[in-house]
């Protein structure tokens, strides 16, 4: 091999290394990228944009389950809030956690329909979801609480799909007719729809198979006309960091 050739081979092969350390780069910024958080009713995580004795989480647009992969190493499981399953509960932003501290941030009075707001910062395709868990019935968060009132959209839809839209999405849900609370909990889950998967007729495309999972929490009332003088009551939970 002349000089000429062994400079070539060796500039591919810089070359090559270049390539792998701009993927790897690459990767890694879409992984850090942030996402999306409720900012109304306010998350746990988000409320110290807007109150100051609230614990400070400069991430709180990256509430999806410890990431992707871990995610997926966790059995496609997430914490009920967003944070990684596999940490010590309470996590984080769960009741009792560093971030839920109980603090009611929203109460709908007397109303059938609740405007939600969640800011999104980098569009995954996918759809929202929203439940309520009714702590004053179930003492606790759990999914089966969480369950037992998912919202609906005015065309009877469960599902909000975002398609490319970036920034402020403005949506009305519709509350359960039975649900009547001093403290709720309302979490918003966005399941991405930009991986490439397997769907259930055994084809693949986009937006089939495990995706990205992002999910926040938000402490709530929702009450009767005849409850409403009950307005933005703090719920102090023992424990909280």
């Amino acid at each position: 091999m002349d000089q000429s050739e062994s400079e070539s081979e060796s500039e591919m092969k810089s070359l090559e290394v270049i390539l792998i350390i701009s993927l790897g780069i690459f990767c890694l910024m879409q992984e850090l990228e942030a996402h999306g958080m409720m900012l109304s009713p306010v998350g746990r995580s988000s409320r110290w944009r807007y109150d100051s004795s609230a614990p400070t989480n400069y991430d709180d647009n990256g509430l999806y389950c410890g990431g992707f992969w871990k995610q997926t190493e966790n059995g496609g499981r997430c914490g009920l809030c967003g944070d990684d399953w596999s940490l010590a509960q309470p996590r984080p932003n769960e009741l009792g956690g560093k971030y839920g501290s109980g603090v009611i941030v929203k109460s709908f009075n007397g109303v059938t329909e609740a405007e939600i707001t969640v800011k999104i910062t980098a569009n995954h395709l996918g759809y929202f979801q929203f439940h309520i868990c009714n702590l004053d019935e179930n003492g606790s968060e759990s999914e089966e609480c969480f369950e037992q009132y998912p919202l609906t959209f005015a065309d009877g839809s469960k599902k909000y799909y975002i398609n490319t839209t970036i920034g402020n999405i403005v949506m009305t849900a519709q509350l359960p007719t039975d649900l009547n609370c001093v403290h709720c909990v309302l979490r918003w889950t966005y399941t991405a729809g930009n991986n490439w998967g397997v769907c259930e007729d055994g084809s693949g495309a986009m937006g089939c198979g495990a995706q990205e999972t992002f999910v926040n929490c938000a402490d709530i009332s929702v009450l009767s006309s005849a409850r409403s003088i009950i307005q933005e009551v703090p719920v102090e939970v023992v424990g909280a960091a």
